[in-house]
């Protein structure tokens, strides 16, 4: 059996790609957005916040398991609601929460919404990594997946928006 070369890691089965494919970057993104979601959830004091994150790190896993293995993603839902509602949500924060749109992140909002917006944008990252890693030339081949990411840096914008209202 020849040995694998450093440079290259598996896609699928015994298909070698080199480290920097599209979805090799795309699965070390998600890799670190766990890693982000668990060392956030160690620095919150606040539990529901916490059992929120809990929700996302597991679509996070579950989303790195449908890539890996080619599956669909089938997640609807975060915190109870659908992704329909917080997408919503995300996009009329005045009518739910009373908050003015992408209030822009500023210290005095405080650590915590200071950890909840850096996990958004590193969730708007990997959401272009999957651009990136499934287009095509008639959009991307993984829109369950590009979805996904959409929605979940939404749900964080919605925690977001609850914590500035109270």
């Amino acid at each position: 059996m020849t040995k694998k070369p450093e440079h290259m890691t598996s896609l699928l089965g015994s298909t070698l790609v080199p480290k920097n494919h599209p979805r090799i970057m795309l699965r070390g993104k998600l890799d670190s957005l766990q890693a982000q979601v668990v060392l956030t959830q160690c620095e919150l004091t606040d539990k529901a916040l916490i059992e929120n994150l809990q929700d996302i790190l597991d679509c996070l896993r579950e989303l790195m398991r449908c890539e890996v293995l080619g599956q669909p993603f089938m997640g609807a839902s975060l915190f109870g609601q659908s992704y329909a509602e917080l997408h919503e949500q995300s996009h009329n924060p005045q009518k739910y929460f009373a908050v003015q749109a992408m209030h822009l992140p500023d210290y005095r909002h405080g650590r915590d919404y200071a950890l909840l917006n850096s996990l958004r944008t590193a969730i708007r990252e990997a959401e272009l990594s999957a651009v990136e890693a499934f287009e095509t030339e008639d959009g991307v081949s993984r829109t369950d997946i590009v979805q996904a990411l959409n929605r979940l840096s939404s749900a964080v914008y919605v925690l977001m928006c609850r914590m500035l209202s109270g």
